[in-house]
């Protein structure tokens, strides 16, 4: 007889610790004792994390290291590769709204519920960061604010827009398109990027541009980017009108995995 999959609860911190708590009664120790992580895509056992339960509860503590990326949960008796996935219960993320990261590496776990009804975390290491903020549109263009972590705004700091080339546009150079910056107290930053400038050719098929801050001259890019909140999938949340031109439309809009972009269409 198959077995339903057990139900957790779960409370992430601001911090980067999560508990979770098995729903109904104590199971027997040699049925469940662990609480099995696998980051989606990894190598096993270099990307999997086990977390001893006391009754029905597990921790992971925030000075537990999580690569970045999607990590399916699964509780397993100690030792067992399978284990059974998890169904998502009630989530607590009320603590990762609106939050401010501290010194070192900007991290972040949202646990979510998946497509087909499991629990699962995303997991965000950034070092270092460039929060996207606030974007206003008006003639032709976004501006966008933000704030820097982990780096220190200088001189000739710049946004750049970049789009590799497409499957028509194979042999020909990735396109890049740079804008400056102004830098705001605590690490903000402004900018203003008019999509005419990304739409120098016809527009035939869609485009997307993706977001990268030049923190000053010669500095390494910082990936734009909304973490800083319980939201794990911007993609299909955070729909922005689209600007008409002459034979394409432009809008931002997130990537699934809550990178800032630029999406160019046709306008047909």
């Amino acid at each position: 007889m198959r077995v339903s999959a057990p139900t957790a609860h779960c409370a992430a911190d601001a911090a980067g610790t999560v508990v979770f708590e098995l729903a109904g009664a104590p199971a027997a120790p040699a049925a469940v004792s662990e609480l099995v992580l696998r980051r989606r895509g990894g190598r096993i056992p270099a990307d999997e994390v086990r977390l001893p339960l006391t009754g029905r509860r597990a921790v992971l503590d925030h000075a537990t290291p999580l690569a970045e990326g999607r990590w399916d949960i699964h509780v397993a008796e100690r030792g067992g590769r399978e284990g059974q996935p998890v169904r998502p219960g009630t989530r607590d993320v009320r603590a990762l709204v609106d939050r401010v990261p501290g010194a070192g590496p900007v991290t972040v776990r949202v646990p979510y519920p998946t497509a087909d009804g499991r629990l699962a975390l995303r997991c965000w290491v950034r070092a270092p960061h460039a929060e996207a903020g606030t974007i206003h549109l008006a003639d032709g263009a976004m501006t966008v604010r933000g704030v820097l972590y982990g780096a220190e705004h200088g001189h000739g700091a710049t946004a750049e827009a970049r789009r590799s080339a497409g499957p028509r546009e194979s042999g020909t150079e990735p396109r890049t398109h740079r804008v400056p910056v102004t830098g705001g107290a605590g690490g903000g930053f402004t900018f203003t990027l008019p999509y005419g400038a990304l739409a120098e050719r016809p527009v035939t098929a869609r485009q997307l541009w993706d977001l990268w801050l030049l923190p000053a001259h010669g500095a390494s890019a910082v990936r734009l980017a909304r973490i800083l909140d319980d939201v794990w999938d911007r993609g299909n949340v955070y729909v922005y009108p689209a600007h008409r031109a002459d034979g394409w439309l432009a809008a931002p809009c997130y990537s699934g995995d809550n990178n800032l972009r630029v999406r160019l269409d046709p306008a047909d």
